[in-house]
């Protein structure tokens, strides 16, 4: 066995092996081995996902050798499915022209997983990067989208924009508009701002719901949102971080969410209960609710008015409601009307903030489990 010759059985090994193999290797190691020898030479282009990530790019030849890469990679695979590219390094700033031509060059294969992650909205993609007719997820972060967007993803059923800046306030709508099976979305996206756009609302000819929107995650903050194209949907968190005009009665213009069953709110300047009592007017079948925020201090000493009706959905199908507390009196009043209200709620959950009692002296247990409980299966948590 000592003088017997060295045997190499890895090679040996089915051409789909060694390519789960490489798989599991950042793309720049899995290209190199290429050089091992004759058989190894073309089996990076059989990889169907490419991973590609600048994150030890430091200086401009670097960054040279890393665009060199990913030329040589794209152009070279035969099948992509799978594209990701992060883009941590400032050099980007300046270099549109490649990124274009690897988006390209991805349109040319069956394309069903795609990742652009920038930093700083250093990267501004063409209009025509939603045009990808067997894309299934489609996941962008700080990024620009520059000029007015055409759609056409039939295949998609992921959206993820994450501090995404469009051109105009139309864009999201045609998006959207562009993804007729879209399952989950998830965004948080902004507009470069124009003095025609100012007070301009959207035209309703990119209305169209989304029939199998299953869950739903917007942070509201710069742009209108199209309520009625994702009233199907089942799962929605919503994020409002401003009071501009057009959303600061932000359930305006609400359809009826027939499907809702979980709703998560998130304020950042909270003013008004009855905002949240109106919109659960619009959520007839919800059986989930949370709700955190952070209040606005001069209009709390008003901002609680007993409701004079009951919202379908507390009455009849609430089983569970979580609130953040922070020493105001409106948020217990809140919570004692869900308490007696919501005859099938099972959990009634109220976080307590950290400088609740500091501001008020008012600790919420004794108050609320003095509180009549409609429901014989209700548990409180005060935590």
């Amino acid at each position: 066995m000592e003088n017997s010759a060295s045997i190499d059985k890895i090679s040996d090994l089915p051409d789909e092996v060694l390519c789960h193999i490489l798989s599991f290797l950042p793309i720049k190691q899995a290209f190199s081995t290429s050089f091992l020898s004759k058989r190894w030479a073309p089996l990076f282009k059989l990889l169907t996902s490419l991973h590609f990530d600048d994150e030890s790019v430091g200086d401009e030849e670097n960054f040279l050798r890393f665009r060199q890469l990913v030329d040589t990679v794209t152009l070279s695979t035969q099948i992509i499915k799978t594209f990701h590219l992060k883009c941590r390094s400032k050099h980007w700033r300046d270099d549109r022209y490649n990124v274009d031509r690897w988006i390209e060059t991805a349109k040319q294969h069956p394309v069903e997983n795609f990742q652009l992650i920038s930093r700083f909205n250093c990267i501004s993609l063409p209009p025509n990067i939603f045009r990808f007719s067997t894309l299934v997820v489609l996941k962008l972060m700080s990024v620009k989208v520059v000029g007015d967007i055409s759609a056409d993803l039939p295949s998609l059923q992921t959206l993820q924009l994450n501090d995404v800046c469009f051109e105009n306030k139309e864009c999201f709508n045609k998006l959207l508009f562009g993804c007729p099976i879209l399952r989950t979305l998830r965004t948080s996206i902004y507009y470069i701002k124009k003095e025609e756009d100012e007070g301009v609302r959207l035209s309703t000819e990119w209305f169209q719901s989304l029939s199998n929107l299953n869950t739903a995650d917007i942070d509201i903050d710069a742009f209108d949102v199209p309520f009625r194209v994702i009233s199907n949907v089942k799962i929605l968190m919503l994020t409002v971080k401003n009071r501009l005009p057009e959303i600061n009665s932000y359930y305006g213009g609400f359809p009826v969410f027939q499907n809702l069953t979980d709703l998560n709110l998130c304020f950042y300047k909270f003013n008004h209960w009855n905002d949240v009592i109106e919109v659960l007017q619009y959520c007839p079948k919800l059986q989930i609710l949370s709700i955190f925020k952070l209040a606005v201090k001069k209009h709390l000493s008003i901002n609680w008015k007993y409701p004079s009706s009951v919202p379908e959905c507390i009455a009849s199908h609430l089983i569970s409601c979580t609130i953040n507390y922070e020493g105001w009196k409106g948020e217990l009043e809140f919570s004692k009307y869900i308490l007696q209200n919501a005859q099938l709620l099972e959990m009634m959950k109220v976080n307590i903030g950290h400088s609740s009692y500091s501001r008020l002296n008012r600790d919420p247990s004794e108050e609320l489990t003095s509180c009549p409980i409609i429901s014989p299966k209700c548990i409180l948590v005060v935590d």
